[in-house]
Protein backbone atom coordinates (compact mmCIF):
# COMPACT_ATOMS: atom_id res chain seq x y z
CA UNK A 1 0.00 0.00 0.00
CA UNK A 2 2.84 2.42 0.80
CA UNK A 3 4.43 1.80 -2.57
CA UNK A 4 1.25 2.90 -4.33
CA UNK A 5 1.04 6.02 -2.15
CA UNK A 6 4.68 6.92 -2.74
CA UNK A 7 4.29 6.41 -6.49
CA UNK A 8 1.27 8.72 -6.77
CA UNK A 9 2.84 11.28 -4.46
CA UNK A 10 5.86 11.33 -6.78
CA UNK A 11 3.63 11.76 -9.81
CA UNK A 12 1.79 14.64 -8.13
CA UNK A 13 4.92 16.49 -7.02
CA UNK A 14 6.58 15.95 -10.39
CA UNK A 15 3.56 17.61 -11.99
CA UNK A 16 3.88 20.56 -9.63
CA UNK A 17 7.58 20.84 -10.45
CA UNK A 18 7.00 20.70 -14.22
CA UNK A 19 4.38 23.47 -14.08
CA UNK A 20 6.64 25.60 -11.86
CA UNK A 21 9.55 25.00 -14.24
CA UNK A 22 7.45 26.17 -17.18
CA UNK A 23 6.53 29.30 -15.22
CA UNK A 24 10.24 29.98 -14.74
CA UNK A 25 10.71 29.86 -18.50
CA UNK A 26 7.69 32.09 -19.10
CA UNK A 27 5.91 29.27 -20.92
CA UNK A 28 2.95 28.72 -18.59
CA UNK A 29 1.13 31.93 -19.52
CA UNK A 30 1.62 34.78 -21.99
CA UNK A 31 1.51 37.13 -18.98
CA UNK A 32 4.76 37.45 -16.99
CA UNK A 33 2.92 38.38 -13.78
CA UNK A 34 0.83 35.19 -14.00
CA UNK A 35 3.98 33.13 -14.60
CA UNK A 36 5.68 34.67 -11.57
CA UNK A 37 2.66 34.35 -9.26
CA UNK A 38 1.88 30.75 -10.19
CA UNK A 39 5.58 29.84 -10.21
CA UNK A 40 6.06 31.38 -6.77
CA UNK A 41 3.11 29.45 -5.30
CA UNK A 42 4.15 26.14 -6.88
CA UNK A 43 7.81 26.47 -5.92
CA UNK A 44 6.80 27.48 -2.40
CA UNK A 45 4.77 24.27 -2.12
CA UNK A 46 7.99 22.40 -2.94
CA UNK A 47 10.08 24.57 -0.58
CA UNK A 48 12.16 25.90 -3.50
CA UNK A 49 12.75 29.67 -3.71
CA UNK A 50 11.24 30.69 -7.05
CA UNK A 51 13.05 33.90 -8.01
CA UNK A 52 16.56 32.75 -7.10
CA UNK A 53 15.88 29.43 -8.86
CA UNK A 54 14.60 31.31 -11.93
CA UNK A 55 17.78 33.41 -12.03
CA UNK A 56 20.20 30.51 -11.60
CA UNK A 57 18.24 28.33 -14.03
CA UNK A 58 18.37 31.05 -16.70
CA UNK A 59 22.16 31.18 -16.22
CA UNK A 60 22.25 27.40 -16.55
CA UNK A 61 20.51 27.61 -19.94
CA UNK A 62 22.67 30.46 -21.20
CA UNK A 63 25.53 28.16 -22.16
CA UNK A 64 23.69 24.91 -22.85
CA UNK A 65 25.72 22.74 -25.26
CA UNK A 66 28.61 25.23 -25.36
CA UNK A 67 31.80 23.18 -25.60
CA UNK A 68 33.85 25.17 -23.05
CA UNK A 69 31.32 27.13 -21.00
CA UNK A 70 28.54 24.57 -20.71
CA UNK A 71 27.99 22.60 -17.51
CA UNK A 72 27.94 19.21 -19.21
CA UNK A 73 31.32 19.27 -20.99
Amino acid sequence: LWCVYIFWQGVFFTGIWVMGHECGHGAFSPYPLVNDCVGFVLHSALLVPYFSWQYSHARHHKFTNHITRGETH
